[in-house]
């Protein structure tokens, strides 16, 4: 059978029932900014809006949008995306300083990267920012004594983003790595908060 058309991708894509958003959340600024601009997203591109609800419109908080994206986006054949995104999930559960930290380092590049437009820009396209996250969690496993899987995401960052910062390294919050490709921090490195 024939492809659908571009205009009966669109016309069928935009009528799909959506959910009610989420009602704002005072006590979380970032994710309340970031839904209300993947809703605008949604309605301004409709080839985007499924890709729009299943990152970001069909989730409760930012920490579980972050964990399916990064789970997705590491997911390799022999550690797939759903053992991923609970990993990740359980470390953001159990860390009392990495979703503060998440939240800064979209901030930081929201408002020091002239190319970047939208919270939502950062959270799903920007790998700087996908490194860092997934360094965080490294990072937390490390300490806790869990340095294989720390191991192991430290290599997928390396592949994937093209950035390779060790589990052990120190970093602060608020941190932007802009573009990424070829940077390297090392295991006895500190980078402080707000550095670019």
């Amino acid at each position: 059978t024939p492809l659908p058309s571009p205009s009966q991708t669109i016309s069928s894509t935009s009528s799909l029932p959506r959910p009610p958003p989420l009602p704002p959340n005072p006590d979380d600024p970032v994710w309340n900014q970031l839904t209300s601009e993947a809703r605008s997203q949604a309605e301004g591109e409709p080839l985007l809006v499924s890709f729009l609800y299943s990152t970001i419109l069909n989730h409760d908080s930012l920490e579980s949008v972050i964990a399916f994206h990064l789970a997705n986006r590491l997911a390799s054949q022999s550690m797939i995306s759903t053992q991923l995104q609970s990993l990740i999930l359980s470390t953001f559960r159990s860390s009392p300083t990495i979703s503060s930290s998440i939240r800064a380092d979209i901030m930081a590049v929201s408002m020091r990267d002239p190319a970047c437009t939208s919270l939502a820009d950062v959270v799903l396209y920007f790998k700087g920012f996908h490194a860092l996250v997934t360094q965080r969690v490294a990072s937390y496993l490390w300490k806790t004594g869990k340095k294989n899987i720390a191991s192991y995401l430290q290599s997928q960052m390396s592949q994937v983003f093209q950035i390779d910062i060790h589990p052990a390294a120190s970093l602060g919050s608020g941190i932007m790595l802009d573009h990424g490709t070829g940077i390297v921090i090392g295991e006895t490195a500190v980078v402080g908060d707000n550095c670019s």
